[in-house]
């Protein structure tokens, strides 16, 4: 009778060493990655991005839960003309700082000044990033997973059917959730940060930091994005900006001998990490 039992509890035992065996590892693989990662900005983002997939993929409920909050037989706050004014701010205030941006470049060559108070690679180098990261990036993502809007849901009052992040297979077909645009370019404002002096970044970085959080978790109290649709477009981003700084911060000298004036020349510091002195 003893070695009956004994022998239906190896099994069981067994299966919990293999378990817990396979957790340990699985930890230590994903310690060593974020430790190897920790020398590449670039990479850390990108595995950043990717662990928050991961846990929103896993556990979907999150997601659900969060946009249950917001809605009240339907998404009544998608309607509040206050936060339409938030949304349409953080959609307009992009275009209007960016169109500031080509105005200075177009003028550079006629100034002697400008060129030294705003460097011509580092104002290309913001516009390169809006246009690839909250633009080409995120679109494509879009059409990529294909992932229906909260509002949009069966478990909303809509017809499509949730997927999480990792899926593919989404029900939509155009203007998707995942990435969250209006997420992206709240946190791609960070990038104009590289315009300040070195000592103010900081500041300027907390200065932004409430109103990116406001743009990016307003569209989620409007049922037009999930949780991870927002939260996930952060890294994203700072994956593309960070892959497109050094090749700016390498030919900077080029770029800024073609916005500048020729007997300027450009004077520029040997410092390449992001948002460093440059």
């Amino acid at each position: 009778m003893h070695q009956s039992l004994t022998h239906k509890t190896h099994p069981k035992k067994r299966r919990l060493t293999q378990r817990s065996k396979f957790r340990v590892n699985f930890i230590s693989v994903v310690r060593q990655a974020f430790a190897r990662a920790s020398c590449s900005p670039f990479v850390l983002a990108l595995l950043v991005a990717l662990a928050m997939m991961i846990v929103f993929t896993i556990r979907p409920d999150i997601d659900l839960e969060v946009s249950r909050q917001f809605w009240a037989e339907g998404f009544t706050l998608g309607e509040d003309e206050f936060l339409i004014s938030v949304r349409d701010l953080n959609r307009r205030l992009p275009w209007v700082l960016l169109s500031g941006l080509v105005f200075m470049l177009v003028v550079m060559p006629f100034s002697r000044g400008l060129p030294r108070l705003f460097p011509p690679h580092r104002l290309l180098l913001i516009i390169v990033f809006f246009a690839l990261g909250p633009g080409a990036a995120v679109h494509a993502l879009k059409n990529l997973f294909g992932r229906a809007r909260p509002r949009h849901l069966a478990e909303f009052g809509g017809e499509l059917v949730y997927t999480p992040v990792l899926s593919l297979g989404g029900s939509c077909t155009r203007n998707c959730s995942f990435p969250s645009g209006e997420s992206a370019s709240a946190i791609a404002l960070v990038a104009f940060i590289i315009l300040l002096p070195e000592k103010f970044r900081l500041i300027g970085t907390a200065i932004l930091t409430p109103f990116i959080v406001i743009f990016s978790l307003n569209r989620v109290a409007m049922g037009a994005h999930f949780l991870s649709d927002v939260l996930i477009a952060w890294p994203l981003m700072f994956a593309v900006f960070l892959l497109l700084h050094r090749p700016f911060i390498n030919n900077r000298r080029a770029i800024d001998a073609t916005f500048s004036r020729k007997s300027d020349g450009a004077r520029c510091s040997a410092e390449t990490r992001p948002f460093a002195e440059q």
